[in-house]
């Protein structure tokens, strides 16, 4: 994990999927993704370099989607930190293990997504959810964009006050094993239930894209240089995936 922003008080976790630590002007953590089971000692060892250490010093786990290699350290969090976790109220009851995730994409895929899509299907993430968001003006500055397709709940999360959207695995700033290269795409059919659902709305929100200053994904590098003009891009490739 690498710091990056400092001016909005971010840092990335870089092995199989980013967790972002967002520190707002009040002093309040957010841990947005918590990255996959094997990335538990790295996740601990960047939190304590970004100082946070003790129980009570994260305000909230904040998840975009319910997928292991994003959520498996949820419940780990909960209790060293005593935070709360929160998703969005159609991926909690998978979280919470009151249903049976449906099987990832089988016969869809590359080779190697299949492979990944197996331990998915083997190891789904479970967690207690504290709390859960919906749609629209939620609060501490977030805004919640439903993006139903990748998951049954998975969401991006648009921070207003430092303009910056945390798009989950619905906007992609790049793949492994590139993922230092900046290459912003839509969601991977691969990983998804309903691309085309997940691409309505990604469509949407990008067609009255506020102001954003800053995108960080769940896999790929930080985005701080033209960011909105580089979303906008993406709106040809929406309509052209949701008309194909």
């Amino acid at each position: 994990m690498k710091k990056v922003a400092p001016h909005l008080g971010l840092a990335a976790g870089v092995k199989i999927a980013n967790s972002w630590l967002l520190t707002d002007s009040q002093g309040r953590r957010f841990l947005i993704d918590t990255g996959y089971f094997t990335d538990r000692p790295a996740l601990l060892a960047h939190l304590w370099i970004a100082g946070v250490r003790a129980k009570h010093e994260l305000t909230a786990v904040l998840l975009t989607h319910r997928h292991s290699d994003h959520a498996a350290n949820a419940a780990w969090l909960r209790g060293k930190f005593d935070c709360p976790v929160v998703c969005h109220e159609a991926d909690a009851p998978f979280l919470r293990g009151a249903k049976a995730p449906p099987r990832m994409a089988v016969g869809r895929a590359p080779v190697y997504q299949e492979w990944l899509n197996l331990f998915e299907d083997a190891y789904p993430a479970r967690s207690a959810v504290d709390e859960t968001y919906s749609e629209g003006a939620w609060k501490w500055g977030f805004n919640v964009v439903p993006t139903p397709g990748h998951t049954e709940g998975s969401v991006m999360l648009f921070h207003e006050p430092t303009r910056t959207l945390f798009s989950g695995d619905n906007i992609l700033a790049g793949l492994p094993p590139l993922r230092f290269i900046e290459h912003l795409s839509l969601a991977a059919p691969g990983f998804s239930q309903d691309t085309e659902l997940c691409n309505r709305h990604v469509h949407k929100f990008l067609s009255d894209l506020p102001q954003t200053d800053c995108l960080c994904s769940g896999h790929g590098p930080i985005v701080l240089e033209g960011t909105s003009r580089k979303l906008k891009l993406l709106l040809p490739k929406c309509a052209h995936a949701i008309s194909s």
